[in-house]
């Protein structure tokens, strides 16, 4: 799982939606299932969504980073990771419709079990896939050879210059380096230490998976075991017990009468 905060949220609502989807399933009752009791569809659809959440999406990612580490093209690399990871998540629902539908499993052929996976797996892939990954980003870097977020030679990423001045925060996510301009954010395949030197003293690191801007702060909540900064376009950024101080001496902390909490001394 990822380390950043941003990953275990995005886990989270991937499993949200795989779940909705098992539901939908369950109800609607597809490739025969409808034959069973609500119980054993509903506990059928949603194991095998939830078995393609852990298959196909690191698959898929692993293939996405791959492929931007080597200049290879991005949907091949993508779709060529959804039909191999598409093999094991077959078996697996072969394996569960035979617990709950022996005689309904052992009616189909493998190659039948494949495609019937592919079906849904490729769109679900697909949609999650916007859903969570490309929808923010800055499209044109991931379809156009050597567009303006594209690692350099070294493998080294950085931040296009007509950013620099624009970004209030960056967020680590995975390999890439989310960075947010009051117009929006996108994604870049950039180690985070790197995309701070090339920053410099424009703001500080208040978490490991988090960067903020000087006057990008807003407002703060919480006390020193739970702090986050309220940033000017609305996000919260959680602050490390370790950077309390350092942003307290920026003045990050201080309320409208210029005084600090005692909560956070």
């Amino acid at each position: 799982m990822p380390e950043s905060i941003g990953g275990m949220h995005r886990w989270a609502r991937l499993f949200g939606w795989t779940t909705l989807g098992g539901l939908l399933c369950a109800l609607i009752g597809p490739y025969g299932s409808f034959i069973g009791n609500p119980t054993s569809r509903l506990c059928f659809w949603i194991s095998v969504f939830w078995a393609g959440t852990l298959i196909l999406w690191p698959s898929v990612m692993g293939a996405l980073r791959f492929a931007e580490r080597r200049g290879l093209p991005i949907l091949f690399a993508m779709v060529g990771a959804t039909l191999a990871a598409c093999v094991p998540l077959a078996i697996f629902a072969w394996a569960s419709c035979s617990l709950f539908w022996p005689v309904h499993a052992s009616g189909l052929r493998p190659q039948e079990w494949y495609v019937l996976t592919l079906i849904l797996a490729a769109p679900a892939t697909a949609f999650a896939l916007w859903l969570e990954h490309f929808r923010l980003a800055d499209h044109r870097s991931y379809w156009v050879p050597g567009g303006p977020n594209r690692p350099a030679a070294d493998g080294s990423g950085r931040l296009p210059d007509r950013l620099l001045d624009l970004v209030v925060c960056l967020q680590m996510e995975d390999h890439h380096v989310r960075a947010y301009t009051a117009a929006g954010s996108g994604l870049y395949f950039a180690a985070m230490r790197d995309v701070m030197n090339q920053l410099g003293p424009r703001g500080l690191q208040v978490h490991r998976s988090w960067w903020v801007a000087h006057g990008a702060v807003s407002g703060w909540s919480g006390d020193s075991r739970a702090l986050e900064l309220v940033l000017g376009n609305g996000l919260k950024v959680p602050v490390a017990r370790s950077r309390i101080a350092a942003i307290r001496a920026a003045g990050w902390l201080d309320t409208p009468d210029g005084q600090t909490r005692q909560a956070l001394a």
